[in-house]
């Protein structure tokens, strides 16, 4: 199908008459305008077109990067960009190439990246969308941190409710009417953010990372260093944080939070960008010692997939091989600093 895609952008690429086209299609015209427009990618990002080409990444993910890219008008950026995404893009999920991709922008053009942020600022707002059988949305766009921030508090918030037949989501939305409506209840959540000590110095405008979301910008997350509590981490050879060890089962707050440090905040299952939700011990204990290198986080769903029928191997500098009842091998490559 990725190939097919390709051959597809490639005709509508040299085809002038988008008339023509929409009538042989039986698409709307406007549709067939926005493909041929699209298909300026093939020569914008030529590296990860023949990723499609070759059917190593599928349409949508070759998207998920241009998307990000297609800001650039230097054309020695958007190379480089190109170059960068190429090298990992066949092994990311979407989630993690906009990830990867949104970082690569940021680090080849820091001030465009931060004025685009600045515009987007903007953009923030609440809409009301009206659902069928007595239903609605609430849409909210904000930055990056408040959002992360808002959700991680209703979460903390839905979790200290009573069990019963809800679901997470579902005590998440009774918990948000709650908050909104008075009745909430305050909690403090921990948002972390790792930046560098040469960005947090002001030296450099590399993107910090933030749990669970990705890349932001440098000024962002100084502001925020200037008004939460911040620690510093040592790194490893593997640029993870560095090692904490004890011999009992459980780990200690410190342990765990370096651990969920080192994911990224989000779940070590293959293709999976859910919040981690449990720690698990990759070489069973006592055999596997309790440290921050040697547990990884989970989805409460993928760790009980693990024990339940997958088999899961840990390679020194992080990287975590799964082969599934079929026998398919996949890897995920640890969160980097």
């Amino acid at each position: 199908m990725a190939a097919l895609h390709y051959v597809e952008l490639n005709l509508v690429h040299e085809i002038e008459d988008t008339t023509e086209i929409a009538m042989a299609v039986h698409e709307p015209e406007q549709s067939v305008v926005r493909l041929k427009e699209y298909s300026d990618v093939l020569g914008r990002l030529p590296l990860c077109a023949e990723l499609l080409r070759r059917g190593e990444i599928d349409a949508r993910r070759l998207k998920t990067i241009d998307d990000r890219v297609i800001h650039l008008t230097n054309p020695e950026l958007v190379a480089r960009v190109d170059q960068a995404m190429a090298d990992v893009a066949p092994g990311l999920t979407r989630t993690q190439l906009a990830r990867r991709a949104t970082k690569a922008v940021a680090e080849a053009d820091p001030l465009g990246y931060d004025q685009r942020r600045q515009k987007a600022r903007e953009d923030r707002r609440v809409v009301f969308v009206p659902l069928p059988d007595g239903m609605a949305q609430l849409r909210i766009t904000l930055n990056a941190l408040d959002a992360r921030e808002a959700y991680d508090v209703l979460t903390q918030d839905a979790r200290a409710l009573v069990k019963d037949d809800r679901t997470t989501d579902q005590k998440r939305a009774d918990a948000f009417l709650d908050r909104f409506l008075g009745y909430g209840i305050d909690r403090k959540v921990k948002v972390h953010v790792t930046i560098s000590m040469e960005t947090l110095m002001g030296l450099t405008e590399e993107p910090a990372l933030l749990d669970g979301y990705g890349p932001i910008a440098a000024d962002s997350a100084r502001e925020l260093a200037m008004h939460g509590p911040w620690r510093g981490l040592l790194l490893d050879e593997y640029h993870r944080a560095s090692e904490l060890s004890r011999e009992l089962y459980r780990p200690t707050a410190k342990i765990k939070e370096f651990a969920e440090l080192n994911a990224g905040g989000v779940c070590s299952a293959p293709g999976c960008a859910s919040p981690i939700q449990e720690l698990d011990h990759t070489i069973p204990w006592p055999k596997g010692e309790t440290s921050a290198t040697r547990l990884k986080g989970y989805c409460t769903w993928h760790h009980h997939q693990k024990h339940a029928n997958h088999s899961v191997t840990l390679d020194p500098d992080g990287t975590l091989h799964w082969v599934t009842p079929q026998g398919r091998h996949y890897t995920t490559t640890p969160h980097q600093y």
